[in-house]
């Protein structure tokens, strides 16, 4: 029988948009993780393009109180998925966590949510970026799109297409942060097809995996996608199985959502295809 591990995910929840905790839940539970959520804040959507006036309610005294009881309940997690975090605050949460929380050998994946084209999110400046630098070097798995790579390297950004040294540099350079894993998103080396590129500290394996470029903004496809990776990871499956069935998921979603002509702004259609996933874990 298939093991089932205790995992965490914190992220914040868009009430009425498939992004974050909305998405990462289905998503992990289908890969037959036993999901538990720790909300950083609420908000009634996201905060990017399409959106304004929105609400914003910050989780952190409500996250010391849910610690403290969890505490008590001597919780404790497998592995650990990291998504937005609102505070530098909440920052500091995350390690205290990750040292109290997680068992021995357990796994943390962080997605770095900085920004994105080239800039950072509305309310993030340099100090919570050497902050997320320092909480990269707490985990096992770091997964940024090329913005947050450019400001997690102090590098200059630029949309690519990228040479492939360009790529492996970028990766190995991120790899000495953690010393662990580490999938860059949103890699392109032309203009018709766009991927994720992994490579891993320890035994320097350097894997793509690309699909179809598709014009446009999906919101959501950046947290199915980590979301994906950790719940493979989370069942102990290979880092090319994780990084492979991560891009063909997040292409078919982008491809039904398309067909089928909802408001992009709301998130993607990532529900129907979710068989796909299991049918991936299972073979």
């Amino acid at each position: 029988m298939m093991r089932q591990p205790r995992v965490l995910v914190i992220q914040d929840i868009s009430a009425s948009c498939r992004i974050s905790l909305n998405v990462a839940v289905p998503v992990l539970s289908c890969l037959n993780n036993g999901v538990n959520v720790l909300p950083t804040a609420l908000l009634s959507t996201h905060t990017g393009v399409g959106f304004s006036d929105y609400t914003f309610l910050n989780l952190t005294s409500e996250i010391k109180k849910i610690l403290t009881h969890w505490k008590k309940l001597k919780i404790s997690f497998d592995g650990i998925l990291i998504g937005y975090l609102g505070s530098t605050e909440q920052i500091e949460l995350i390690q205290y966590i990750i040292k109290e929380f997680l068992k021995p050998g357990g796994l943390t994946v962080l997605d770095p949510v900085l920004g994105d084209h080239g800039f950072l999110y509305a309310g993030f400046d340099d100090e919570y970026v050497e902050e997320i630098r320092k909480l990269c070097r707490e985990v096992s798995v770091i997964i940024p799109n090329l913005t947050e790579t450019s400001f997690l390297l102090q590098r200059s950004y630029h949309p690519g297409p990228y040479t492939e040294k360009e790529v492996k540099d970028y990766l190995k350079e991120l790899a000495s942060l953690n010393r662990g894993i580490v999938i860059l998103t949103g890699v392109r080396f032309d203009e018709k097809n766009v991927g994720a590129a992994s490579y891993h500290h320890e035994t320097k394996e350097y894997a793509y995996a690309a699909g179809p470029h598709h014009e446009g903004h999906f919101d959501g496809t950046g947290d199915l996608f980590s979301s994906v990776v950790a719940g493979f990871l989370f069942q102990e499956k290979s880092l090319q199985l994780a990084t492979e069935t991560a891009v063909e998921y997040v292409n078919r979603v982008i491809v039904r959502t398309l067909d089928s002509g909802i408001d992009l702004k709301y998130g993607v259609q990532f529900e129907t295809d979710l068989p796909f996933l299991m049918e991936q874990l299972y073979q």
